[in-house]
């Protein structure tokens, strides 16, 4: 087996073990780039089989509800991604898709914006300070609630053996969930290129490891510039920094693809050729 295909391999192996062992497995180093060795150890944990499905994909937002005294705020995506495409929030609302580094405040939702462009009381229950007060809806002592929300939806959705359990692209190309575009109505997305529209084919050194990817997928949540330039170089060969490694870290695919889409020991879906590393 040659490099290619050994970093692969040793990327299933490294999730199976750490998720295995109870987050038990030590991780060697913290790369100066991408997420820190206890995040990237609190991510894996959430991964299945270690963590339940229905807890993958949320985002526990801790140090400002500390400082205030409250629980810390829960983000689940799943109930969101059902109305929105990941592009409304990460682009129009202006979201990074990094941690810590949107700004989040209070005086930013009462103007209007990030959360505050939905929870307004109009669109969704409001977060400023009136009655009644909807505090404990996002800031939550426990998940016991929102996890039999969970169970009870993703019943009705395609299902996978990764992730949160639910096959969203199957979910929104077969019309189950109908999320909109952009806040504003009158909205059209810009036709994704032709010669954009076939998998593009990623060759690496290994005839067994080559990467099937989808703009057309991607494209149907996202807005180009959540991608490019800021984690692909557009250049057919700018991005010569890419490896397995630094995707577990959060860089590169891994900044969605560790967090909230299908985690990386799901080999088999972006290498048709190699079999997933674990499964439930």
């Amino acid at each position: 087996m040659d490099t290619t295909g050994k970093s692969i391999l040793l990327t299933g192996l490294l999730l199976s073990a750490y998720a295995l062992t109870g987050g038990s497995f030590f991780l060697l180093a913290s790369p100066a780039w991408g997420v820190e060795r206890e995040e990237l150890g609190r991510t894996i944990q959430s991964i299945p089989p270690n963590g339940p499905p229905e807890h993958y994909g949320n985002i526990i937002l801790r140090k400002k509800s500390k400082k205030a005294g409250m629980s810390p705020v829960i983000f689940p995506h799943w109930v969101h991604r059902t109305r929105y495409t990941c592009r409304v929030c990460h682009f129009e609302l202006q979201f990074s898709t990094r941690r810590d580094e949107t700004g989040i405040s209070r005086p930013a939702y009462l103007a209007g914006r990030y959360c505050g462009a939905c929870h307004n009381g109009t669109i969704a229950f409001s977060v400023k300070d009136e009655q009644p007060r909807h505090c404990d809806r996002c800031h939550l002592k426990n998940t016991t609630e929102l996890d039999d929300r969970f169970n009870a939806f993703a019943e009705k959705l395609p299902a996978s053996s990764f992730g949160n359990g639910i096959d969203w692209a199957a979910a929104l190309n077969d019309g189950i969930i109908r999320p909109a575009t952009s806040l504003a109505g009158d909205y059209t997305p810009m036709p994704l290129p032709d010669n954009l529209m076939k998998p593009l084919k990623l060759g690496t050194t290994s005839p067994n490891s080559d990467v099937t990817f989808s703009h057309e997928e991607h494209y149907a949540e996202l807005d180009c510039s959540n991608c490019h330039p800021d984690i692909f170089n557009i250049k057919k060969k700018g991005t010569e920094a890419f490896s397995m490694e630094k995707n577990i870290y959060g860089r590169y695919c891994g900044t969605c693809h560790m967090r909230v889409a299908f985690p990386m020991n799901d080999c088999n879906h972006c290498h048709p050729k190699i079999k997933s590393s674990s499964s439930r």
